[in-house]
């Protein structure tokens, strides 16, 4: 019986293409002693349904809902059937247009097993656009230190990246449904207030796709405004700094910038600096 156990979610905007990259990414890793937890989540289009179809490997289970609920509410209904095998202590995350090196496995559970009060884990990472070209090297901080004070400015981890003990979910919760694309922040700090630790590999092991809707679900009047609301929340339960809070409130609204602000952000203010 494997300790691992991958989950990724398929919805209806997936593109066929980036989504075949992605599965083969992870039944091809050096580490194939893992169960692949898919769910598609409400309708998709024909040609992805037959493509997970056919996807015949043993170490597949596949499922589906008749409703589109958000990633966080499908990564639940997976981590509610896999919480209940004691034999999966680490769980990794895994999104369907993302691509994972082939050691990406390997490194991430051989640390895990390494540094046994380490809790949630990712690496360094490559952004790549539509085409798969080369946009950039992220490199994050790789101990928990660095990577708790970067909770209060930046996201610690990029979220597909990651690979986590089964303790996260037992003791901090699940995903929050309530969010929009920050039910992984919210999650680390739910963590940060139990005590639990972080780190990065710190070696490039995922390549992150910067799709054209990227930008655009990260700007807005309404998506600033819930952003600083959640992670006001967060902050408050975990008694961050006032400089914590201004920053918060500085990056709230530039994320209510239109959208081609926000490109120019996350392309090139971005690049130029680094917030630990």
């Amino acid at each position: 019986m494997t300790d691992l156990a991958v989950l990724m979610s398929v919805y209806e905007n997936d593109r066929l293409d980036f989504l075949k990259e992605s599965v083969y990414s992870i039944l091809n890793q050096t580490f194939a002693d893992f169960h692949y937890y898919l769910i598609i989540d409400g309708p998709v289009s024909h040609d992805i349904e037959e493509f997970v179809s056919s996807l015949d490997d043993e170490r597949l289970r596949l499922f589906r809902l008749e409703k589109n609920g958000g990633l966080a509410a499908a990564l639940n209904y997976l981590l509610k059937i896999v919480i209940k095998n004691p034999d999966y202590e680490l769980i990794a995350r895994m999104d369907a247009d993302d691509i994972s090196l082939p050691d990406r496995f390997e490194k991430q559970r051989n640390y895990l097993l390494e540094n046994r009060g380490i809790t949630i884990l990712g690496c360094w990472y490559e952004e790549i656009n539509e085409e798969g070209e080369h946009l950039s090297f992220r490199k994050l901080p790789t101990d928990h230190e660095s990577l708790k004070r970067r909770y209060f400015t930046r996201t610690p981890f990029a979220h597909p990246s990651v690979i986590f003990r089964r303790d996260l979910i037992e003791v901090a919760g699940f995903y929050p449904t309530d969010t929009i694309l920050m039910e992984d922040n919210v999650l680390w700090g739910r963590a940060l207030n139990c005590e639990m630790r972080f780190a990065n590999i710190p070696d490039y092991l995922f390549k992150f796709r910067i799709n054209r809707s990227f930008y655009r679900r990260r700007s807005g009047f309404d998506y600033g405004r819930k952003y600083i609301r959640t992670r006001f929340v967060s902050f408050r339960t975990l008694h961050a700094s006032f400089y914590s809070y201004l920053f918060l409130f500085g990056f709230g609204i530039l994320k209510m910038s239109p959208t081609y602000i926000i490109k120019i952000y996350y392309n090139y203010i971005r690049k130029a600096v680094t917030i630990l």
